[in-house]
């Protein structure tokens, strides 16, 4: 096994394992396709969307609202690269990694088109006076609009 042309694989195996030469040449590691492993490409891209991301925060806030005392709501705040601050009125899908985020930033209406990386959503209790109307919060995810 001193041959120049060994593999360095082959020149460090021990004399007595045997090297597994393409005996078989069809004899391949298989290669399953999204379909036999049971998902769809909606399934494993599903997770990365920014749909996907809404859904879940829009179940997060119905279910969180549900256990909430009357004096108060959920908030979510937009925090962008830069440091600014918005006060979130709607989330919509725009694009399958786009976001359009609708609220107010220092006291003013705004519009933020933006990629899902580059937010980050807190999201909060606060206590607001019971005369006070409950805020809802807008989510829109494949054309159809919820408020919780």
């Amino acid at each position: 096994m001193s041959s120049p042309y060994q593999t360095i694989i082959q020149q460090r195996q021990p004399s007595d394992v045997e090297i597994f030469h393409n005996v078989h040449p069809d004899v391949k590691p298989p290669c399953l396709t999204v379909e036999e492993m049971g998902l769809s490409h909606q399934d494993v891209n599903d997770y990365r969307s920014a749909g996907e991301l809404i859904k879940s925060l829009a179940k997060t806030i119905h279910t969180w609202r549900q256990h909430m005392p009357k004096d108060a709501e959920p908030t979510i705040v937009a925090m962008l690269n830069g440091g600014l601050q918005i006060h979130v009125t709607r989330l919509v899908q725009e694009s399958f990694n786009g976001i359009r985020i609708e609220g107010t930033a220092g006291g003013n209406p705004c519009m933020v088109l933006t990629h899902q990386n580059n937010v980050e959503l807190l999201c909060y209790v606060q206590k607001v006076p019971e005369e006070e109307p409950k805020r809802s919060i807008g989510f829109i995810i494949d054309g159809h609009e919820i408020e919780e």
